[in-house]
Protein backbone atom coordinates (compact mmCIF):
# COMPACT_ATOMS: atom_id res chain seq x y z
CA UNK A 1 0.00 0.00 0.00
CA UNK A 2 2.86 2.35 0.80
CA UNK A 3 4.43 1.75 -2.64
CA UNK A 4 1.17 2.71 -4.33
CA UNK A 5 1.18 5.96 -2.39
CA UNK A 6 4.78 6.63 -3.43
CA UNK A 7 3.92 6.08 -7.09
CA UNK A 8 0.58 7.88 -7.35
CA UNK A 9 0.71 10.32 -4.43
CA UNK A 10 2.99 13.05 -5.80
CA UNK A 11 1.15 13.46 -9.14
CA UNK A 12 -2.22 13.55 -7.37
CA UNK A 13 -1.09 16.19 -4.91
CA UNK A 14 0.56 18.21 -7.68
CA UNK A 15 -2.70 18.07 -9.64
CA UNK A 16 -4.79 19.11 -6.65
CA UNK A 17 -2.55 22.06 -5.83
CA UNK A 18 -2.06 23.19 -9.45
CA UNK A 19 -5.76 22.75 -10.29
CA UNK A 20 -6.51 26.11 -8.75
CA UNK A 21 -3.99 27.94 -10.92
CA UNK A 22 -3.66 26.07 -14.23
CA UNK A 23 -5.99 25.10 -17.04
CA UNK A 24 -7.09 21.48 -17.45
CA UNK A 25 -4.53 20.75 -20.16
CA UNK A 26 -1.64 22.35 -18.25
CA UNK A 27 -2.66 20.54 -15.07
CA UNK A 28 -2.76 17.21 -16.89
CA UNK A 29 0.67 17.79 -18.44
CA UNK A 30 2.07 18.75 -15.03
CA UNK A 31 0.69 15.56 -13.48
CA UNK A 32 2.23 13.47 -16.29
CA UNK A 33 5.63 15.12 -15.83
CA UNK A 34 5.54 14.64 -12.06
CA UNK A 35 4.52 10.99 -12.54
CA UNK A 36 7.39 10.39 -14.99
CA UNK A 37 9.92 11.96 -12.62
CA UNK A 38 8.48 9.99 -9.71
CA UNK A 39 8.85 6.70 -11.60
CA UNK A 40 12.35 7.63 -12.71
CA UNK A 41 13.41 8.33 -9.13
CA UNK A 42 11.76 5.19 -7.73
CA UNK A 43 13.23 2.93 -10.41
CA UNK A 44 16.63 4.61 -10.25
CA UNK A 45 16.67 5.51 -13.92
CA UNK A 46 17.07 9.22 -14.46
CA UNK A 47 16.46 9.14 -18.19
CA UNK A 48 13.54 10.13 -20.36
CA UNK A 49 10.74 7.60 -20.26
CA UNK A 50 9.07 8.72 -23.47
CA UNK A 51 8.88 5.31 -25.10
CA UNK A 52 7.34 3.45 -22.21
CA UNK A 53 4.07 1.74 -23.12
CA UNK A 54 2.19 3.87 -20.61
CA UNK A 55 3.31 7.13 -22.17
CA UNK A 56 3.00 6.34 -25.85
CA UNK A 57 -0.24 4.35 -25.59
CA UNK A 58 -2.14 6.35 -22.94
CA UNK A 59 -0.72 9.81 -22.36
CA UNK A 60 0.11 11.06 -25.86
CA UNK A 61 -3.32 10.12 -27.33
CA UNK A 62 -5.03 11.71 -24.33
CA UNK A 63 -3.09 14.94 -24.83
CA UNK A 64 -3.93 14.94 -28.53
CA UNK A 65 -7.59 14.43 -27.62
CA UNK A 66 -7.52 17.38 -25.24
CA UNK A 67 -5.88 19.60 -27.82
CA UNK A 68 -8.06 18.30 -30.64
CA UNK A 69 -11.23 18.93 -28.67
CA UNK A 70 -10.28 22.56 -28.29
CA UNK A 71 -9.94 23.09 -32.05
CA UNK A 72 -12.15 20.42 -33.61
CA UNK A 73 -15.20 21.13 -31.45
CA UNK A 74 -15.62 24.38 -33.36
CA UNK A 75 -16.84 22.42 -36.36
CA UNK A 76 -20.61 22.66 -35.96
CA UNK A 77 -21.64 20.51 -38.90
CA UNK A 78 -23.96 17.55 -38.35
CA UNK A 79 -23.73 14.10 -39.83
CA UNK A 80 -26.99 12.19 -39.96
CA UNK A 81 -26.79 8.44 -39.55
CA UNK A 82 -30.22 6.87 -39.50
CA UNK A 83 -32.29 9.04 -37.17
CA UNK A 84 -29.34 10.29 -35.09
CA UNK A 85 -27.17 13.35 -35.59
CA UNK A 86 -23.46 13.42 -34.80
CA UNK A 87 -21.22 16.47 -34.71
CA UNK A 88 -18.37 16.23 -37.20
CA UNK A 89 -15.93 17.80 -34.71
CA UNK A 90 -16.53 15.09 -32.11
CA UNK A 91 -16.09 12.33 -34.70
CA UNK A 92 -12.92 13.96 -36.01
CA UNK A 93 -11.53 14.19 -32.48
CA UNK A 94 -12.27 10.50 -31.83
CA UNK A 95 -10.57 9.63 -35.12
CA UNK A 96 -7.58 11.78 -34.16
CA UNK A 97 -7.20 9.90 -30.86
CA UNK A 98 -7.39 6.53 -32.62
CA UNK A 99 -4.80 7.56 -35.23
CA UNK A 100 -2.38 8.91 -32.61
CA UNK A 101 -2.82 5.70 -30.56
CA UNK A 102 -2.11 3.59 -33.67
CA UNK A 103 0.97 5.59 -34.70
CA UNK A 104 2.34 5.52 -31.12
CA UNK A 105 1.74 1.78 -30.89
CA UNK A 106 3.43 1.02 -34.19
CA UNK A 107 6.41 3.23 -33.27
CA UNK A 108 6.70 1.55 -29.86
CA UNK A 109 6.56 -1.92 -31.44
CA UNK A 110 9.28 -0.89 -33.89
CA UNK A 111 11.37 0.48 -31.01
CA UNK A 112 10.93 -2.72 -28.95
CA UNK A 113 11.36 -5.36 -31.68
CA UNK A 114 13.27 -3.59 -34.43
CA UNK A 115 10.66 -4.71 -36.98
CA UNK A 116 7.88 -2.72 -38.60
CA UNK A 117 4.67 -4.47 -37.46
CA UNK A 118 1.72 -2.29 -38.51
CA UNK A 119 -1.06 -4.83 -37.90
CA UNK A 120 0.10 -6.87 -34.91
CA UNK A 121 1.79 -4.09 -32.98
CA UNK A 122 -0.04 -4.84 -29.69
CA UNK A 123 1.77 -8.18 -29.40
CA UNK A 124 5.15 -6.44 -29.53
CA UNK A 125 4.30 -3.75 -27.00
CA UNK A 126 3.38 -5.59 -23.85
CA UNK A 127 6.02 -7.03 -21.57
CA UNK A 128 5.80 -10.54 -20.18
CA UNK A 129 5.06 -11.11 -16.53
CA UNK A 130 8.44 -12.75 -16.00
CA UNK A 131 10.27 -9.66 -17.23
CA UNK A 132 8.22 -7.46 -14.93
CA UNK A 133 8.80 -9.69 -11.91
CA UNK A 134 12.57 -9.68 -12.58
CA UNK A 135 12.60 -5.90 -12.82
CA UNK A 136 10.62 -5.36 -9.61
CA UNK A 137 12.50 -8.03 -7.65
CA UNK A 138 15.80 -6.40 -8.58
CA UNK A 139 14.29 -3.05 -7.54
CA UNK A 140 13.41 -4.31 -4.06
CA UNK A 141 16.71 -6.15 -3.55
CA UNK A 142 18.84 -3.03 -3.94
Amino acid sequence: MFVVFLIYGPPIFAGIIAGRYLSRLANFVLMVVVFQFDLAILLGQLRAAVFTPYTSICIIPALSGLGGDRYLSKWKYDLQISSRYFLIGKLANALLIIVVFYIGGVMLAFYNRGKFIPLLFLQAIFVSQAALSRRWSSFWLR
